[in-house]
């Protein structure tokens, strides 16, 4: 028991004070009850702080920041009975098993927070995954709601000084800001510093300036630009890296005007998907393809000329015109046809020459009988070939060889007779 409350087991404990699951007294009801560290209780400044932290946010109303029902004292013990979270705190969860979207809306509701704090000239100045529960809900991710706790070292807006007097930095070194480490003045900006460090860390598993000593960190807090975050998470697109490194400038006037701007650049850049870098092709072998030949040329056949049947001589000078086949009748069949070449016409018979009457010369009495032309008979062909028929002469033909003959033997006849004269 304590003040009332039934103590059942220990949630937490930070720097100032350790944080307790407890009964209401009087409701029935779970409260989580914050008692200040014994060794603090002389420390006035801290006394101070913690009871401050009560009042303001006290005055909070809002579905993403812890809600405090009341503060008091027992004996020298400070206590503050706050909203019970059933849930963990983001610094609990694993980079790698939390989706860069999960981690873009966690930053998201707690930008919606600070932003409300500010609005009202409150700022946290303790920005940090330790600070932010997720409260456990059956719905799974979709239905889990985001707190934002802690308000221990929270200021007004118009308060000045940021060290204690011994010296010391109150923010985590891990996430402060510029301007908190150099005690030069602060504002909501300062919070959005740390809300992008926390972003860095959800996204990665690990802080912006991480460093052996706090000398080392503070160094990387005020002389070191952010590196990006792209290349520890294959997942994340490039764009986040320009997001990140705005948000954590130097300068408070390089960063968003607000908490609720800086988250939805965050939006926008995730919304980019990574595009992952194809495998090269494998090369494969490609087929020899034989260039196309050229068409083989065309050699003109011989003409072989069909065969011409020889011919025969006839009687006299004149040559016996070609062989034409004779015209084929309607009941005549070829040669090849399996029958025997019929010819209307028939056989060439030569015809019979009457005998011309002896010549007889004048002076010497003696007569030259005419020798008659042979008879030429041809005997008829096979039945396979045509029967040359020889054609006949005409009339004429027939008389101008007979006078032709008839000069020959009288020219012959007068040199004979000459020639015996002269002996």
């Amino acid at each position: 028991m304590f003040a009332g409350f039934v103590i059942e087991r220990e949630l937490g404990r930070g720097g100032m004070g350790s944080v307790y699951l407890a009964r209401h007294p009087r409701l029935p009801r779970k409260t989580a009850l914050k008692l200040l560290n014994q060794e603090m209780f002389t420390d006035d400044e801290i006394r101070a702080r913690f009871i401050r932290e009560a009042d303001l946010v006290a005055q909070l109303d809002h579905p993403n920041i812890v809600t405090v029902y009341d503060r008091g004292a027992e004996g020298e013990q400070l206590w503050i009975s706050m909203q019970y979270i059933d849930g963990v705190n983001a610094s609990a969860v694993k980079a790698a098993s939390l989706p860069p979207l999960r981690a873009a809306q966690i930053i998201a509701e707690t930008a919606k927070a600070l932003d409300y704090a500010h609005g009202r000239g409150v700022l946290h100045r303790d920005v940090k995954p330790a600070n932010i529960l997720l409260a456990r809900s059956s719905g799974g991710a979709a239905g889990e709601r985001v707190y934002l706790t802690d308000f221990g070292i929270a200021r007004l807006r118009d308060d000045t000084g940021h060290l204690t007097q011994t010296g010391t930095v109150t923010a985590t070194l891990a996430y402060a800001s510029p301007e908190q480490l150099t005690g030069t003045t602060v504002d909501e900006r300062a919070d959005q510093y740390a809300l992008a460090c926390t972003l860095f860390q959800l996204l990665t598993g690990v802080v912006p300036f991480e460093g052996t000593s706090p000398a080392a960190v503070i160094r990387g807090h005020l002389q070191q630009p952010p590196p990006p975050a792209s290349p520890l998470r294959p997942e994340l697109p490039r764009t986040i890296d320009a997001v990140l490194t705005r948000a954590l400038s130097k300068r408070p006037q390089d960063r968003f005007r607000s908490c609720v701007e800086f988250s939805a650049a965050v939006d926008r850049a995730l919304a980019t998907r990574p595009v992952p870098p194809r495998p090269p092709t494998p090369v494969r072998p490609q087929p020899i393809v034989a260039p196309p030949r050229p068409p083989t040329p065309v050699r003109p056949q011989p003409v072989i000329p069909a065969p011409v049947p020889p011919q025969r001589p006839m009687s006299g000078s004149n040559p016996i015109p070609p062989y034409q086949s004779p015209v084929a009748g309607p009941n005549q069949q070829y040669p090849n046809s399996g029958h025997g070449y019929q010819s209307p016409a028939p056989l060439y018979q030569n015809p019979v020459v009457a005998p011309k009457p002896a010549y007889q010369h004048p002076n010497s009495g003696a007569a030259f009988p005419k020798q008659p032309a042979p008879q030429q008979n041809y005997a008829p062909q096979s039945k396979q070939q045509p029967v040359y028929t020889a054609p006949e002469r005409s009339s004429n033909q027939i008389g101008w060889i007979i006078a032709g003959t008839t000069v020959a033997l009288v020219l012959i006849i007068v040199v004979v007779t000459v020639v015996l004269y002269n002996r």
